[in-house]
């Protein structure tokens, strides 16, 4: 796919030779097709998880095990959300208008997001990456991580809260490339629809009222907010990076943006949940959907054509070894593309 910036320039698109070499047509074909049987499963048993831990607290409400609840809230909500990024690519089911309905219902509503609006954002960030017109950049690039105390400001969430509402709610800039047509008649509905506030109000309501009643005023900062926050937001703005980023100037990171983590399971479970952590195969063909991105990940190693990609171990590895490579040359503020 070419890639062009809104004026007509061409972009830089490097993957699309990997596209081309790493598996075949009709392999993608095969691999994209949908279990929709295991969404619905996965989506229920990560339920079951927070409200047990809900349950434990509203039984035995002690400081300890709001301890253990945070955890287990915060780390499976966030495994939700990976589905739910499948369900922005419409990956969770063939049908389109149930697809959102579901991940809308089950998924993204609880956080304050619906599909057909949050999507743009990541669409664009999968049209551009490697580009000036990502708005994930700044999640991944350098020129805002130039010194140990930028890249502390961006993994505590400090830096990285305003750019996330403004590229979601405020928009892509004047002269940024339009989404993907497929998409325009999302961007077109841009407003929350009556149905769209329902859903949002009926969740934030349940939850506000739920937690409060069974276990007190404190439980929807405490057993809500505050997981989501310290696992889902964060965990996933440090995989976005991790997953992206390189200890080196950025015109020279673009050339290579696609990586994979090995990683060990509780990391996985913290960082890179539902197989999120294949992320060069989900980035080459985003129609897989997340339970076939270990077999695409395999089948990927397995072929010559994959020299030039890059498979690491562990995240908090790579922070710190990103952190010891600071200041990196060629990167600071100024020199943002």
């Amino acid at each position: 796919m070419e890639i062009t910036t809104g004026k007509g320039s061409e972009a830089r698109d490097p993957y699309a030779p990997f596209r081309a070499r790493l598996l075949s047509p009709a392999r993608v074909k095969q691999l994209s097709e949908l279990r929709p049987a295991h969404v619905v499963a996965d989506t229920f048993l990560c339920w079951l998880a927070i409200a047990a831990a809900w349950t434990a607290v509203a039984l035995h409400p002690a400081w300890w095990m709001v301890l253990v609840a945070v955890p287990i809230i915060g780390s499976r909500y966030y495994a939700l959300f990976i589905i739910g990024h499948d369900g922005m690519h419409r990956r969770l089911f063939e049908n389109r208008r149930f697809n959102d309905f579901f991940n809308d219902a089950f998924i993204l509503a609880p956080v304050a997001a619906i599909t057909r609006i949050n999507n743009r954002n990541h669409l664009l960030h999968h049209q551009h990456l490697a580009n000036p017109w990502d708005p994930d950049r700044y999640r991944h690039a350098c020129f805002n991580k130039s010194s140990r105390g930028a890249l502390l400001a961006f993994v505590t969430g400090l830096a990285s809260i305003w750019p996330l509402v403004r590229n979601v709610f405020v928009g892509r800039p004047a002269a940024a490339p339009a989404l993907p047509a497929p998409d325009e008649a999302d961007a077109a509905r841009r407003g929350y629809s009556l149905r769209d506030l329902l859903l949002l109000a009926a969740w934030q309501g349940g939850l506000i009222g739920g937690l409060t009643w069974f276990i007190g005023w404190w439980a929807y900062p405490a057993l809500w907010m505050a997981p989501v926050y310290l696992f889902a937001f964060l965990g996933d703005n440090l995989r976005s990076f991790a997953e992206h980023s390189h200890p080196e100037a950025d015109a020279k990171a673009d050339e290579h943006r696609l990586l994979t983590y090995t990683s060990n399971l509780p990391e996985r479970m913290l960082f890179a949940p539902m197989n999120m952590n294949f992320h060069a195969a989900h980035h080459l063909w985003v129609s897989i959907p997340y339970y076939n991105l270990p077999v695409a990940d395999r089948e990927m190693r397995a072929s010559p054509g994959s020299q030039g990609l890059e498979w690491r171990g562990s995240y908090l590895a790579y922070l710190l070894r990103y952190s010891l490579a600071l200041p990196i040359p060629g990167c600071s503020p100024a020199a943002r593309a």
